[in-house]
């Protein structure tokens, strides 16, 4: 299992027009991540964990200073046998972020995407992965798509700039499809901005700062996961039932 140290984060909800200022002021500074296509695109479909009653999801919602995010994530349009896949743990404490991964080489979908199929290999994947399972008793809630474009620093490579587009929110297990992508309600975020997040484990450089400042950006976050569950109305009937 890979173990991401602890890294800073931070998230804006940008404008296409502020992007396009803050690539041509960054141009310099970075370079198109791996695994991107010639655009520096690449799809993110997410499958998300949560227990029956949601708790990750509350946990955000109080403003809980440590909480965690267990995801299943490819890089793709769907989930297909054989394909590379990642099992994550993002684990936050105010605006650090501890990232937990099993690599998963060739998925199995039937298997792989139902908690109660997990095996682990080793101790600190079945720890990590295993106790929170236990705890919070995971079972598939929503999935997130969305593309997005990705750089990495020439000279400082620990930093990560990513722009996150079309963000939409899929039921667990839904394949996505053409009549999905064109579904307005399940737009999480407007057509005409981006999520932007910045991320360096050991503290950001100066040309982001002053990149920051160019484009008068003030923290605004957009959390995918909590935001989908509620494009989806997935809370609705548990709420509910608590009014009864």
């Amino acid at each position: 299992m890979i173990i991401k140290p602890f890294r800073n984060e931070l998230k804006y909800v940008i404008h296409h027009s502020t992007r396009e200022l803050l690539l041509s002021y960054w141009n310099r500074y970075i370079t198109r991540a791996a695994h991107t296509n010639e655009y520096g695109f690449s799809p993110v479909l997410s499958q998300y964990y949560d227990s029956p009653d949601f708790a990750f999801v509350r946990e955000k919602r109080e403003g809980l200073r440590s909480r965690n995010k267990v995801r299943l994530r490819v890089y793709g349009t769907r989930f297909s046998h054989g394909m590379l896949a990642f099992l994550e743990i993002k684990r936050r404490h105010n605006d650090k972020v501890k990232k937990f991964r099993r690599k998963i080489e060739s998925l199995d979908p039937e298997s792989h995407m139902n908690p109660d199929n997990w095996q682990f290999f080793d101790e600190e994947a079945a720890a990590e992965f295993g106790k929170l399972r236990e705890i919070y008793r995971l079972r598939p809630s929503a999935q997130t798509y969305y593309q997005r474009e990705a750089y990495e620093g020439v000279i400082e490579n620990d930093v990560r700039l990513t722009f996150d587009s079309h963000l939409i929110g899929l039921y667990p297990g839904e394949r996505l499809s053409t009549r999905i992508l064109r579904d307005r309600s399940r737009n999480v975020m407007p057509d005409t901005v981006s999520i932007l997040e910045i991320k360096s484990t050991h503290g950001f450089p100066s040309w982001i700062y002053n990149g920051i400042k160019l484009g008068e950006l003030h923290q605004q976050p957009i959390p995918k996961y909590t935001s989908a569950v509620k494009v989806l109305g997935l809370m609705d009937s548990l709420i509910s039932s608590n009014y009864a």
